[in-house]
């Protein structure tokens, strides 16, 4: 048969596609069909042509591939006829003819609930489109594999062997979720086992917990005056401190008036001197109370249990400085 091209190839791919079709043609002659169709199929890739696509159906029929030999003497007699190549045509056409009740067919019907977004079926590791469900097409004999795979899907597979003149139907279900995408539900109690209910043995009893209280509660529930007594105290002592601590500095600035040189044998230097000392001396205790009370009245805000009887006075007086506390701490 004579080859008419019916595409531009460049000159090394048009002389690669000859080679391999005059391979295929030898190879034909000899009877080894199974090693020339991969010929043929390569030059029909590099440079199509309807000799080339008859030689490869004749090649696809003698290796028991009637559905592709089928396919392929319909394309080449549609070809034939649009490049005015009659006897080509007709050659093609009563191949196709001759073939066709001897076709296999393979139904593929997927459920209805299958038809989610992204579904994707595959025969043999080609793509089919969904909308040929239910739709016989024809398939080479031997076994064939049937994929379906969606996003968020278990996957679904089948092999079927499909014999020469069979009508086999496949059917794709619906595809359950996978585990990923699935909500976690608790398995159903049963009607003769009930759910399993842990409970506490009659004879020991639970002991009731005692609450424990948050910050915010403790803290009001000591919000007592006490810690505010004290430490006014404090800050009423640190001022007796300020004020004598002044009038002792009062007091020596007049004793040295007096008593230029610190000896003074006058009354009233003596008593200026007595003074200043004595001031002196409540100042710094006055200074030390202070100091302390102020510390125990922040002690006593975030530790004085909640009920207090509890009573701070101080005592300051020319002789003495202190702080009395007199009442009863009750828990």
């Amino acid at each position: 048969m004579g080859r008419v091209a019916l595409a531009q190839a460049s000159a090394e791919e048009k002389a690669a596609a000859e080679v391999v079709f005059e391979e295929g043609i030898r190879l034909i002659k000899q009877g080894n069909f199974a090693a020339a169709c991969p010929k043929f199929e390569m030059s029909q890739r590099v440079e199509p042509a309807v000799g080339t696509m008859l030689y490869l159906a004749e090649c696809y029929e003698k290796t028991n591939r009637s559905a592709s030999s089928w396919a392929m003497f319909k394309e080449a007699a549609s070809l034939a006829e649009t490049s005015n190549q009659t006897e080509r045509m007709k050659t093609a056409q009563a191949r196709a003819a001759r073939l066709e009740p001897r076709l296999s067919w393979l139904t593929i019907q997927v459920a209805k609930d299958a038809l989610v977004p992204g579904l994707q079926i595959r025969r043999n590791g080609v793509q089919v489109s969904a909308e040929l469900s239910g739709t016989p097409t024809p398939v080479d004999p031997g076994e064939v594999l049937i994929e379906a795979s969606a996003p968020g899907r278990v996957s679904f597979s089948s092999k079927v062997p499909v014999a020469t003149k069979a009508r086999v139907v496949v059917n794709v279900p619906a595809l359950a979720q996978s585990p990923e995408a699935a909500p976690v539900a608790a398995p159903p109690a049963t009607a003769t086992e009930a759910p399993a209910v842990e409970t506490p043995p009659a004879s020991t009893p639970p002991a009731p917990q005692a609450a424990l209280p948050s910050a915010t509660t403790t803290r009001a529930e000591h919000a007592s005056p006490v810690p505010w007594i004290v430490g006014g105290v404090g800050v009423l002592a640190l001022g007796v401190g300020s004020y004598f601590g002044l009038k002792a500095i009062s007091n020596a600035n007049d004793a040295k008036d007096i008593c230029p040189k610190g000896l003074c044998n006058e009354q009233q230097g003596q008593t200026a001197a007595e003074d200043a000392r004595s001031a002196a001396k409540i100042s710094n205790v006055s200074f030390v109370i202070g100091t302390a009370a102020v510390a125990a009245g922040a002690v006593l805000y975030f530790t004085l249990p909640t009920k207090q009887q509890v009573g701070l006075h101080p005592m300051i007086d020319p002789s003495t400085v202190g702080l009395a506390l007199r009442g009863r701490l009750a828990l």
